[in-house]
């Protein structure tokens, strides 16, 4: 390979100090990470026997694992009179820089296509898929002696044992956390239950990384004693150290894929689109092939692996990921008023929220804080319609020997017990945001949730326009509290809930059935 400056010398002829400033200077052009310069004609060809007046220069930014296979290629391929630069960056940041109005490379070989969309390059970025994939990786989970395999990749990572790379930063990352949503129809999976099964996940890895575990992410990094898995590429597991317990524990079903595409600026420079073709060629010829084997990498994806989702779905679990990874605060409300004693299939409707809400628990990270109320009409004595079960506390507080979530779990259980009198609304829902704002913690997403199966009963309580009048005065900007309203059958008061809810800049949801109320309330976290 030759690296020279002015056209009309050779390498030979420059000093060694020209030559090093010459490739820090190139490194800088090209925006950061490695970078060549890479002169057509072949590696035995010098600038002057080519008798190039003039050379075309054009900049190719490649992800770091093809990179050693598109140079060797460029320095086979490169046309007479053309200078390349190829630089080794990855694809979240190249596509970040063009969507915050940065250059788009003349040719990008980023490591998924989801990347060339304008979900994360901005509608301003012109570009041509040149080839869809000129190479390929499985992104798999891998563990060791004492990992397991889970049926499915939603499975895997709602337990809590499974360790990702930031999906902010990592395209390997962004492909695991939506592959719940990839696998959902060959599991008979709602698209809408895939995505709650993005709340433990995101939550958890946000209490490792709060805790300072996982900042750099490896297929290694466990102990074998470790039942925890690793979310990497076949083509990083085969470069990672000689660990002769790590094991391929990718479910059954299949595998996100890396997929490498080829895409030309619609501004290049001119003579890109003769080097993109000829990139082409050679890495999907023979040698090419040879060459991405050597490693590691597949030749293409063909109809191998999960379909990935759309680039915008893509973009959008991130964001939701951004958030959720923010540890939830809820003080949970629930009506306990005799209406909640009415029949809803195999219980009560009461019974079935103690259910979902036992469920919920065994979800939510150790650093959550949960705390929970009931109410009726004088549930908490003459005039007072909320009795707090559980303060706000963090679900692995140990205190009077049981966690909060033990505790939580328990009072769960008793929650069919304490039914009885009218619906408290209003009160409660004031009582409830006063409560919150006190306990807010700036560290944590606070939200109030309040969960009815009907209307205010209290004639003596507040009414709602003084409620919401109240409620606006309370909302501090500086420190926010949600509410979050969940209407529990279409017996509930919707609108009311909605009102409360939206003064407080929160949202509020409907579950038709007490079953749904877990997949409701999941939603509902989601939204914040």
């Amino acid at each position: 390979m030759d690296v020279q400056d002015e056209p009309a010398r050779s390498a030979s002829s420059l000093p060694t100090p020209v030559l090093v400033v010459l490739l820090l200077v190139a490194g800088l052009v090209a925006g950061g990470g490695t970078a060549w310069v890479v002169l057509g004609g072949g590696s035995s060809a010098s600038a002057g026997s080519e008798a190039c007046g003039s050379y075309r220069s054009l900049d190719v930014t490649i992800a770091p694992e093809l990179y050693s296979a598109v140079v060797d290629a460029l320095d086979s391929v490169t046309p007479p009179c053309t200078r390349v630069t190829p630089t080794s960056r990855g694809g979240m940041e190249v596509a970040e820089g063009v969507a915050l109005g940065g250059r788009l490379p003349d040719l990008w070989i980023p490591e998924a296509g989801f990347l060339t969309k304008k979900a994360y390059v901005g509608a301003a970025a012109r570009v041509r898929v040149v080839a869809p994939s000129l190479a390929s990786t499985p992104v798999v989970l891998v563990g060791g002696a004492s990992a397991r395999r889970f049926r499915s990749w939603g499975d895997a990572e709602a337990s809590g044992l499974v360790t990702s790379p930031d999906p902010e930063s990592s395209a390997v990352g962004a492909l695991a956390l939506v592959a719940p949503l990839a696998e959902a129809p060959s599991l008979g999976r709602t698209p809408a239950r895939a995505r709650e099964l993005l709340v433990p996940f995101a939550q958890g890895a946000g209490a490792r990384r709060a805790d300072g575990a996982d900042a750099t992410v490896a297929p290694s990094m466990f102990s074998k004693a470790s039942p925890r898995l690793v979310v990497t590429t076949e083509h990083e597991l085969a470069d990672a150290p000689a660990r002769t317990d790590l094991r391929d524990l990718t479910p059954a079903v299949g595998s996100p894929v890396l997929d490498f595409p080829l895409v030309l600026s619609v501004d290049a420079a001119p003579g890109s689109q003769a080097v993109a073709q000829a990139l082409v060629d050679h890495l999907t010829g023979p040698e090419g092939r040879a060459a991405l084997a050597d490693e590691g990498l597949g030749s293409g994806v063909g109809d191998a692996g999960l379909r990935t989702p759309p680039a915008p779905a893509i973009a959008q679990a991130v964001r939701s990921w951004r958030t959720l990874a923010v540890p939830s605060s809820i003080l949970a409300v629930v009506d306990a008023s005799g209406s909640m004693d009415a029949t809803a299939g195999s219980g009560s409707r009461m019974e079935l929220l103690a259910d979902a809400a036992g469920i919920g628990l065994s979800f939510l990270p150790g650093h959550a804080r949960v705390g929970l109320w009931v109410f009726s009409i004088d549930k908490g004595g003459p005039g007072k319609d909320w009795r707090r079960l559980e303060p706000l506390r963090r679900l692995d507080d140990l205190r009077f020997g049981r966690t909060q979530r033990y505790a939580l779990r328990e009072r769960a259980a008793q929650l069919p017990a304490l039914t009885g009198g009218g619906t408290g609304l209003y009160d409660t829902a004031l009582a409830a945001y006063r409560s919150a704002l006190r306990s807010y913690r700036p560290e944590y997403s606070n939200a109030v949730v309040l969960m009815t199966d009907g209307r205010n009963e209290d004639p003596g309580s507040i009414q709602l326009p003084a409620l919401l009048d109240r409620l606006r005065e309370l909302r501090d900007p500086d420190r926010p509290v949600r509410v979050v309203g969940i209407a529990i059958s279409g017996d509930a008061d919707l609108d009311a809930l909605q009102q409360i809810a939206h003064v407080t800049g929160g949202e509020a949801y409907l579950a038709a059935q007490p079953e749904d109320v877990l997949g409701v309330f999941a939603q509902a976290v989601l939204s914040r």
